[in-house]
C-alpha cells in the first residue's frame, strides 16, 4: 500500500492487479463537495483496494472519511460533521453489464481502458452520504423552536372545529 493517491486510475486494470491505496486528499481539491460546507480545510482519509470477486467480477472497495463543517438547518449556527462513504462499486463497461453486477456493489460504469479522476470518485462518494439538511443531533442544537407535536395550544386549524359545532340541526341540505 503506497500513501499516496493517485490522480487517476483505470478502474478496470485496478481491480484486475489487486492493487491498494490508503492516504490522504485535500478536502479543498473536492469543489463541489466544498459548495456546501462552511470551511475547506481538512483532508480526506482514503482506502481503496481492487479486486476480481467471484464469477470473475471486478470491484473496488475501502472508505472515504473526513470531518466538515456545514451549517445546522435549524439554528443555522456551523457545527463539524463527520462523514463516512463506504466504497462497494462493480466495475462494468457498459450497461448492459448491470445484470451481473455483484449483490451488494453500486455500479461504476467507466469504458475498459479509460482513467478516472480519483478525486471524483471520491466525491461522488462523500456527496451521496451528506445529508441534504444537516443538523445538530437531537437535544443538542442551539434553537430554541418547539416541535410540532410539542406545540399544544399551538393548534392553528383548532378554531375550524368550533365551525363544526355551530352547524344548524339538520343543516346539511
Amino acid at each position: 500500500m503506497s500513501g499516496r493517491i493517485p490522480d487517476s486510475i483505470d478502474p478496470h486494470d485496478w481491480a484486475r492487479s489487486g492493487r491498494q491505496v490508503a492516504g490522504t486528499l485535500p478536502l479543498a481539491t473536492l469543489e463541489r463537495l466544498c459548495a456546501a460546507l462552511q470551511d475547506t480545510a481538512g483532508e480526506v482519509r482514503i482506502a481503496l483496494a481492487g479486486q476480481v470477486v467471484p464469477g470473475k467480477r471486478l470491484v473496488l472497495t475501502g472508505s472515504a472519511s473526513c470531518d466538515v463543517t456545514v451549517r445546522c438547518q435549524r439554528c443555522l449556527e456551523p457545527f463539524t460533521l463527520t462523514l463516512e462513504a463506504p466504497i462497494r462499486l462493480g466495475v462494468i463497461s457498459h450497461e448492459g453489464a448491470l445484470a451481473k453486477l455483484p449483490d451488494g456493489y453500486e455500479p461504476l460504469l467507466c469504458p475498459a481502458g479509460q482513467e478516472l479522476a480519483m478525486a471524483q470518485l471520491i466525491e461522488d462518494e462523500l456527496l451521496l452520504v451528506l445529508p441534504d439538511y444537516p443538523h445538530h443531533a437531537d437535544g443538542t442544537c442551539g434553537t430554541t423552536a418547539v416541535p410540532a407535536q410539542q406545540a399544544g395550544e399551538r393548534r392553528p386549524f383548532a378554531a375550524l372545529g368550533s365551525l363544526r359545532k355551530s352547524d344548524p340541526p339538520g343543516g346539511h341540505d
